[in-house]
């Protein structure tokens, strides 16, 4: 398990290139399952955790499939909720209205740097 600061700071979490435009990728893997991933559009990144509102269970079955067929939505594999990428708002499925977990960020100098500690889900998972 990641132990986290008490206190927030920052950590570089990878470079922008590092993320293929209109991609996603999964970060900081725990027993398999990435906590959170980040999706490039241009050179904006949104950061989420990977948790669906709905259960609380991972989006992706796969390492780094976040995304919808069309790479146009974030999609949630396990019961096929799909989610605006800016926003994070679920916009059809199962948890419509709700939306996911942002993550702190920022670009500096071509490093996506997040803010620790991370949010957490609602149930603590």
């Amino acid at each position: 398990m990641l132990t986290l600061p008490l206190f927030p700071s920052e950590q570089r979490l990878c470079r922008l290139e590092d993320i293929e435009p209109g991609g996603a990728k999964g970060f900081l893997p725990t027993d398999f399952v990435d906590q959170l991933f980040a999706v490039r559009r241009g050179d904006e990144i949104f950061v989420y955790l990977n948790t669906c509102p709905h259960e609380w269970i991972e989006l992706d079955y796969a390492k780094d499939k976040f995304l919808s067929g069309d790479r146009t939505e974030i999609m949630c594999f396990a019961h096929g909720a799909h989610f605006d990428i800016a926003t994070g708002v679920c916009v059809l499925g199962v948890c419509e209205g709700k939306r996911l977990i942002a993550v702190p960020h920022r670009i500096e100098q071509g490093w996506v740097m997040i803010t620790f500690p991370l949010p957490s889900p609602p149930d603590g998972r």
